[in-house]
């Protein structure tokens, strides 16, 4: 009760603030966010929320440290969420199986030890997609349970993982996991043609320690997804000791006819005709999709069938109300050239549907002492490849929040990156940096209170002041939107 008043009172701040300044509401908002027009699409689509209190409206926050702990996010998906409906929580990953911290709002455990690997090193076999964050176990009798705060109960659920088909299915807690998946079977379209089937002979190869599914290709001369593909491999993880095929140079791999395929149907039979079922609505690539029989906030992830490695990418929850999901990932000291280096995040992120992009880098680029070009190439090939996959989604800057060197000397780059961002085409920006008070304001007194003793991070009250600074100024545009076109 008390939470739901802050909110309540944090939502009365935005819009007071919208209401005082209605008069000059047009030039508030050119002077918030440059290249504000580029929201219009956004905002009718808002304005079509509200008005008719039909569909979701996706925001998706990509960042750093600053958005993991996701306090400063969570201020901006609660003020939209109370002003435009609450959709769902949105995406979300297990944190605290990979040893680090995340938001409080959605609880994780394990029956297991998992494995994780961040963005921020260099790249290995571990498959690291949407979540920044590679989760992976060998252990094919594993459980995550999954409890969310009632505020998100769920009727919708989607498993993100890094392969083309899941090994992943879902159970109701206190069902002892004998809840009904069904698939009604697809005929997918395929060209039907016939290929000559050759026997091949093999060679078997013994995995030792230190190898990798790569050098073990170099050795024999083929590549690694035939390898894989041979092997019936849905990663690049071997262990060792693990018996590998290696077809003989001479031969070329087997190869079966293209035929109509038919989606396969999952059904087990429950002890009880009453016994909830979850549906299995969509499958694809890096994507499973459930319907529960009704509203959750629990769920259980069980292995769904025999594999080598079971990587998770991320969780996404919904309802089935109209309204705004917020979602937000964010991974612990990375840089934007960290999320550039996997493919698999810009191959995932289309699942998300975003209708805004925002994205909040620079702190950790600063404390590596990146050039301002630099940053700036990083970040437009961050965009180009967002904008690639996501072509209708609109793209939102953040400049990086005021930092300081060692305690006491003020991050001057983050000035430097900020005007990079606003030279960046085709992007909206807003100027977190300035509203702040600049570069130099942590060595006022009265900013103390906001910032973490690291003098890089925030306080819970620094990063609420954040956000409550942003939801303030995207209602003041959104208002004048509004405003404009009635007139």
């Amino acid at each position: 009760m008390i939470y739901k008043k802050t909110i309540t009172f944090l939502l009365l701040l935005c819009l007071i603030s919208s209401a005082v300044y209605a008069k000059d509401a047009k030039d508030i908002a050119a002077s918030d966010f440059k290249n504000v027009k580029l929201l219009d699409p956004l905002f009718e689509k808002l304005y079509q929320l509200e008005k008719n209190q039909k569909g979701k409206v996706n925001i998706v926050h990509i960042g750093d440290s600053h958005v993991q702990a996701d306090m400063f996010t969570n201020v901006i998906r609660q003020i939209l969420q109370t002003k435009f409906g609450n959709g769902g929580y949105g995406f979300t990953f297990p944190y605290s199986l990979a040893k680090t911290n995340g938001t409080s709002y959605i609880k994780y455990a394990s029956n297991t030890e998992w494995e994780s690997r961040r963005n921020i090193y260099p790249v290995t076999d571990v498959s690291v997609g949407l979540s920044g964050i590679g989760l992976y176990s060998n252990n094919s009798d594993f459980e995550i349970n999954i409890d969310v705060n009632p505020l998100y109960t769920f009727s919708k659920i989607r498993l993100l993982y890094p392969t083309k088909t899941s090994c992943f299915r879902l159970a109701l807690p206190n069902t002892d996991y004998k809840s009904v998946v069904e698939k009604t079977p697809v005929e997918l379209p395929v060209e039907k043609e016939k290929v000559e089937v050759r026997k091949v002979n093999y060679t078997m190869h013994t995995v030792e320690s230190k190898e990798t599914l790569y050098r073990i290709s170099q050795k024999y001369g083929i590549s690694v997804e035939k390898l894989k593909d041979i092997n019936n491999l849905s990663s690049n993880t071997i262990r060792v000791g693990m018996d590998l095929k290696i077809p003989n140079k001479q031969e070329e791999p087997e190869r079966e006819p293209k035929v109509p395929i038919v989606a396969k149907v999952i059904k087990e039979e429950p002890k009880d005709d009453n016994e909830p079922k979850i549906i299995l609505s969509k499958e694809k690539p890096y994507e499973s999709e459930f319907i529960l029989p009704m509203s959750s906030n629990q769920i259980v992830i069980l292995p769904g069938n025999n594999q080598a490695e079971y990587n998770l990418s991320g969780v996404v929850i919904e309802n089935d109300r109209p309204g705004i999901i917020y979602h937000s990932i964010g991974v612990n000291g990375t840089k934007v050239s960290d999320y550039n280096k996997y493919p698999l995040f810009f191959e995932q992120l289309p699942s998300l549907s975003a209708d805004l992009i925002v994205i909040s880098l620079g702190t950790n680029e600063a404390f590596n002492r990146w050039t301002t070009p630099y940053y700036s190439s990083q970040m437009q090939m961050f965009v180009d490849k967002i904008k690639k996959n996501n072509p209708k989604a609109i793209i939102l800057l953040m400049t990086p929040p005021p930092s300081l060197f060692k305690r006491r000397t003020p991050n001057t780059f983050v000035e430097g990156y900020g005007d990079a961002l606003k030279q960046l085409k085709g992007c909206v920006v807003w100027d977190l940096l300035g509203k702040l008070g600049g570069a130099k304001a942590p060595l006022e007194n009265k900013f103390a209170p906001l910032m973490a003793k690291d003098k890089v991070h925030y306080t819970r009250e620094g990063y609420e002041k954040q956000g409550e600074l942003f939801s303030a100024d995207f209602l003041a545009a959104y208002d004048n939107y509004v405003k404009s076109r009635t007139n």
